[in-house]
């Protein structure tokens, strides 16, 4: 079964109960049982087993549990800032200066842009700032978890972060299995940047939706519903992060913007410290070098362990609570993420079944190396769109098809620049279309957490935009694979086709809604 179209189903089951179902969890593991039983000659009670034993090596994988206490910690965080009143000064605050609902979904946008170091981070921090802002101004969950999800991984792509040394990597594995030299990575990097359409159209298609709230889909019937009903999240939904139905009413003793300032700020300041810090221990001259030799899990977890003291601290220095209060209010904001950390437990698992059923070698077998160069950027595209897609990971696709795809263009151009450069880019747009939208990618389930968004919700609003910004990336690939034309003439391009694409999308949804 292994290396096989049977590989396929494990994460096809998942994916698609996932949007049948509603039901997350359940879909999750029954892609991992239905890995199990291809690889068990479908014997169901060795299938459980092997499900079982896949669920237990995530949870015991040093990465995975350092990301899990990181969440449990930032749901206390929350809780503190909650209960002393945080939220609420906020929610004053924003009533006397952000006016309208574009106000507050620009904000969101530029917030996003502007906390580039890393994915994870980017999320807890524009969540947890903008969540109460949307509310006041009945914007829905959705939207916001769409904009948390499309300002991580496609803003941390491209500005100095831990994925950047990642993806430096990457280049000089492709580089090495292509037998290029003499070309410096870095100086491949940047230039594999306007290449990566998809991950700069999906920044700047934000921000059109944004100022225009041209929405369509999904999407346009949430923001009608949240803007008619005043309701946020559906009737029904479940949403991953109910701060006032699991902690009641925040305390009204002594509301302060400095009870939300300081523990952000304290999550920031300390996260970047560890990234510095364990970086620099490890070794490495260059900021760059540190980054790549940087703990991101270690740096995450100390962050959202200094919010949780600081939260503390305010409550002590200001006698608003008794140790008693600190201490429910800190397990009160653990049961805040339980659903979450299921969820991510279940994702990280279904990713190793395909590693097992080994998926993306079959993927990367249905590729022809004597290709004429004109399908080359449009099929590696697609290719990473899928492998991310049906794994849920950006980083494993980027390390399978890069030194495949840098190999396969500079057999066929014999131009090692312009190989590495546009392979590099292309990957890395394909692969963080499935980390930005696929419903098993930690980075999707993270932005419904910290939006406090229903994860199916999430994922059916946003899928529409992503595939429009991924349908004009896949243009761009073609015309450019056919002509070589610049970048700089095909992004401009790219952009009037995005906007044409999304007013015609949306007055055909009013119309729909007889709006």
């Amino acid at each position: 079964m292994e290396g096989t179209a049977w590989a396929i189903l494990p994460p096809l089951v998942a994916i698609v109960l996932s949007f049948i179902t509603k039901n997350v969890l359940l879909s999750l593991f029954l892609g991992i049982f239905t890995g199990g039983l291809l690889l068990s000659s479908f014997n169901p009670i060795a299938a459980v087993g092997y499900s079982l034993e896949k669920i237990i090596g995530s949870m015991a994988d040093e990465w995975n549990t350092k990301l899990l206490l990181f969440n449990l910690l930032m749901g206390a965080g929350i809780a503190f800032i909650w209960k002393l009143g945080g939220s609420m000064a906020l929610s004053d605050w924003a009533k006397k200066r952000i006016k309208s609902r574009k106000t507050a979904n620009v904000m969101a946008w530029l917030l996003g842009i502007i906390v580039f170091f890393n994915d994870y981070i980017n999320a807890a921090i524009v969540g947890n700032v903008t969540r109460d802002i949307f509310e006041e101004h009945k914007i829905s969950r959705e939207k916001l978890s769409y904009i948390l999800d499309s300002t991580s991984a496609p803003v941390a792509t491209f500005f100095i972060s831990d994925w950047i040394a990642y993806q430096l990597s990457m280049i000089q594995k492709g580089m090495e299995t292509a037998n290029i030299t003499g070309i410096a990575p870095i100086k491949a990097f940047f230039g594999s940047i306007p290449f990566n359409f998809y991950c700069i159209f999906t920044v700047l298609f934000v921000g059109l939706i944004a100022i225009t709230e041209w929405d369509f889909g999904p999407m346009l019937k949430a923001e009608l519903r949240a803007r008619k009903e005043g309701k946020t999240y559906r009737d029904g939904a479940v949403p991953m992060l109910n701060v006032d139905f699991e902690l009641g009413e925040p305390l009204k003793t002594k509301p302060m913007i400095l009870t939300f300032a300081l523990p952000i700020l304290a999550l920031v300041g300390v996260t970047l410290w560890g990234f510095y810090y364990t970086g620099a221990k490890a070794g490495g001259e260059t900021l760059i070098d540190k980054l790549g030799n940087a703990d991101a899990a270690t740096a995450l977890l100390w962050g959202a362990f200094a919010m949780v003291l600081t939260g503390m601290g305010i409550a002590a220095g200001f006698r608003l609570m008794k140790i008693s209060d600190m201490m429910k209010t800190f397990l009160d904001g653990l049961k805040l993420m339980l659903l979450a950390c299921a969820i991510l437990v279940l994702a990280w698992s279904i990713g190793t079944v395909t590693k097992d059923m080994k998926l993306a070698d079959y993927v990367v077998s249905l590729i022809k190396e004597d290709a004429s160069f004109t399908f080359v950027p449009s099929i590696i595209f697609v290719v990473s769109m899928l492998i991310s897609f049906a794994t849920g990971t950006s980083w494993g696709t980027m390390a399978i098809m890069t030194p495949l795809a840098v190999p396969i263009a500079y057999k066929i151009t014999g131009d090692a620049f312009f190989s590495v450069t546009v392979m590099a880019g292309t990957v890395f747009a394909g692969a963080i279309f499935g980390d930005h939208c696929s419903p098993i990618s930690d980075t999707t389930v993270l932005s419904s957490i910290f939006s406090g968004s229903d994860h199916m919700d999430h994922v059916n609003t946003q899928i529409p935009y992503a595939l429009t910004t991924a349908t004009v990336s896949l243009v761009l690939f073609f015309i450019y694979g056919s002509f070589r034309i610049s970048p700089a003439i095909l992004i401009p391009i790219g952009l009037v086709l995005l906007v044409i694409l999304s007013r015609i999308l949306h007055l055909n949804g009013m119309k729909k809604y007889n709006i």
